[in-house]
């Protein structure tokens, strides 16, 4: 009798010692593997370090680096204020709260508790010693990416130690936008010479993840233990950044397995790097082309025919015939993704309806062109495009457009001027059309475009009452609807007409698993969701 108990006592703390083996290693697996793995992956296949690479390297202080690698891996070690996500929607990052008190100053709480990586608190004065950083640059002999941002800020000062509040020298519409800027700690560099200081490779942040080595061959990140964002908590515990020499060295790199993720220009990644052994994402760029239509000229004066135009130019035949991979058709600014670009701005291709929109508006197509009795004088539908004719690729743009009108019986002449000239232009706005771009300001304001004294000479009441509603609020909903307003008119009136913009790609090796997404802003989104099988 006694014998049997003690075997049930055995059989019970046997069965005991499995089941809490069995919760032990479901728990385990718990904490490890996120929602985001793959269901075929196991604990024994993940890898809890990713492999990223530097092209060129010059420093790892993200103030001072012109390198695109760099800013762009620096943003898992250091971070603003305010950050941006995949559809260029602001965020709150180190900020807690910005309040706009009127049109010039700006109130920033900092979020208490954030720790930069050797212990010491993020304070009010961290911000300041960044700001001055960034702001006298260039009077020490260097050049910052973040120059920029901080163009209009006038004065800036910490209220108290979690509070700190700016002041502009004009109004900029969305300033909350260029507090993307990387903060970084005062404590650090204390006594000493920040634009040259040997530590600089080495700085401390309040990010994911913290570096522990740098040499000639390779950076070593760790997982920050101290990181206050527990909504991301890395997979990896650490990420091996190799250093190359030239970019032919990284492409080899990455074709042979040693590299997880590299930024490409589109147009030579098969070139570059092949077309198999890899998954690749391919995001739009901010440089965006297009005409701007002088609204003052006599002829382009009537939205009637500049909606005709906008009609009878092929975008696509442009992107197919003059540029190839690396670009696509664009038809607005906001169209790389932005969040506020709320429908489809495209215009579809009608030369019959082109020709409809003409002649309800008085003109006779006669003779392969165009005419209309203007103040009693026949005036033919001519003007010209002006073209920098050093940039070939925008010469055979234009003479393509050109192609495309002169065939529908509208008049139109290249205006080919050298780059001062091209400048001289834009400035004054001496053109009839031109052919030009813009690198896209992460925020969506229209002020290029829309705003007083814009490069189409567009003047409009409504449109200006538009652009003074979005310039003053932060609502959602008025932003929504007044964008929404500008849409509207913009396609009626069309005082521009969108062409195209450069596209870039992120490939990545098929062993690298995760929700992975790239922007013009951000190549890593969700890299805490990101590991190796």
């Amino acid at each position: 009798m006694g014998s049997n108990i003690v075997k049930y006592i055995f059989i019970i703390i046997v069965i005991g010692l499995i089941g809490f083996g069995v919760y032990k290693m479901v728990k385990n697996q718990e904490e490890i593997v996120p929602e985001s793995l793959d269901q075929t992956s196991t604990i024994t296949t993940i890898q809890t370090d990713l492999r990223l690479a530097i092209c060129g390297f010059d420093t790892m202080n993200p103030i001072l680096s012109n390198n695109r690698n760099v800013q762009e891996i620096s943003k898992m070690i250091y971070e603003p204020l305010v950050t941006l996500n995949e559809a260029y929607k602001l965020e709150y990052c180190l900020a807690e709260e910005i309040a706009k008190t009127d049109e010039l100053n700006y109130i920033i709480k900092i979020k208490k508790g954030i720790l930069w990586q050797d212990g010491t608190e993020l304070t009010a004065n961290d911000v300041k010693f960044t700001i001055d950083k960034i702001k006298f640059a260039g009077e020490n002999g260097v050049d910052t990416i973040y120059a920029s941002n901080l163009a209009a800020v006038l004065n800036y000062e910490p209220i108290d130690e979690y509070t700190f509040k700016l002041t502009l020298s004009e109004p900029v519409d969305f300033f909350e936008y260029h507090l993307t800027f990387p903060i970084l700690s005062e404590k650090y560099y204390a006594n000493e010479d920040f634009y040259h200081s040997e530590k600089n490779n080495q700085s401390v942040g309040t990010g994911m993840f913290k570096i522990i080595s740098v040499d000639s061959n390779i950076i070593k990140l760790a997982k920050n233990e101290m990181y206050w964002n527990s909504a991301k908590n890395p997979m990896a515990n650490e990420v091996n950044i190799n250093l190359y020499g030239s970019a032919g060295e990284l492409y080899n790199a990455f074709k042979n397995g040693e590299i997880d993720v590299v930024d490409v220009k589109s147009k030579n990644v098969e070139e570059l790097i092949g077309s198999i052994g890899y998954k690749k994402i391919e995001y739009k760029s901010r440089d965006y082309n297009f005409l701007a239509l002088n609204t003052q000229n006599e002829v382009l004066s009537s939205s009637a025919v500049r909606k005709a135009i906008s009609k009878i130019i092929d975008k696509n035949n442009i992107v197919a015939s003059c540029l190839g991979s690396g670009y696509v058709a664009s038809n607005f600014s906001l169209d790389m993704g932005n969040w506020l670009y709320t429908r489809d701005l495209s215009i579809e291709v009608n030369t019959d309806e082109a020709s409809q929109i003409l002649q309800n508006d008085g003109w006779e197509y006669k003779n392969n062109r165009w005419t209309k009795k203007i103040d009693k004088r026949t005036v033919d539908l001519a003007f010209s495009i002006t073209v920098n004719g050093s940039d070939e690729t925008k010469v055979s743009v234009a003479e393509n457009i050109k192609n495309q009108l002169t065939n529908m019986g509208i008049n139109v002449t290249i205006r080919q001027v050298n780059r001062e000239a091209y400048f001289a232009s834009l400035e004054s706005k001496n053109f009839d059309v031109i052919l030009t771009g813009i690198t896209c300001g992460y925020s969506p304001s229209l002020k290029t475009f829309f705003g007083a004294n814009n490069l189409a000479n567009y003047a409009k009441n409504e449109v200006a009452e538009i652009m003074n509603v979005v310039s003053n609020t932060s609502d959602e909903n008025q932003l929504y609807e007044n964008y929404n307003k500008l849409y509207d008119i913009y396609l009626e009136e069309v005082p521009y007409i969108g062409l195209y913009r450069n596209t870039d790609v992120v490939i990545y090796n098929q062993s690298l698993v995760g929700n992975i997404k790239a922007n013009a802003f951000n190549l890593y989104y969700n890299i805490e969701k990101w590991y190796r099988q």
